[in-house]
């Protein structure tokens, strides 16, 4: 008995996903990816809280959404696939703009978060390249009358964070 249990145990730290292959055969076809969903009315992809006009997608919607797009590899192109029921082509084309606002709202905000690390990546650098100038210029002055360790504790705060910017 003890013996199986082990085995069982080995046999599952060892195992692999094979994730591809599970792609291929779940959601790939032709080189597409398709995206299954079921829903049980329009309710279930808008918002409860959106009003009309101004409608967005429901966050548990959009979670499994993007659960399911992260297993994808880019260079397929991705179709949702709703099932439930039948949808009026108000309600269909209303689904497609919420989609592409919403995804155009994403967009912005993954762009707006890469400006801002670009940004305080540079400053890093300047800090960095600034204070170990002003480290070297202090030592070749031999100025006594400035503690040396505060330039010594500037240089590295600049390059702890510029390091960990790089890695």
């Amino acid at each position: 008995m003890n013996w199986e249990k082990y085995h069982k145990r080995e046999e599952y730290l060892y195992k692999k996903s094979y994730l591809g292959h599970r792609l291929e055969k779940d959601v790939m076809e032709d080189g597409i990816a398709y995206i299954p969903c079921r829903v049980d009315g329009i309710g279930d992809i808008i918002s409860k809280f959106s009003i009309k006009g101004c409608e967005s997608l429901d966050g548990e919607f959009v979670d499994y959404l993007l659960d399911f797009v992260d297993c994808i590899p880019e260079e397929y192109p991705v179709v949702l696939e709703i099932h439930g029921p039948k949808f009026t082509d108000e309600e269909k084309k209303l689904i497609t703009e919420i989609i592409e606002s919403d995804t155009d709202y994403m967009l912005g905000k993954t762009e707006a978060q890469n400006r801002h690390h670009r940004k305080v990546f540079w400053w890093m650098v300047v800090g960095t390249v600034g204070s170990g100038i002003l480290l070297a210029l202090i030592r070749e002055l031999i100025i006594d009358d400035i503690p040396l360790e505060f330039f010594y504790v500037i240089f590295w705060l600049f390059a702890d964070a510029f390091v960990r910017y790089l890695l």
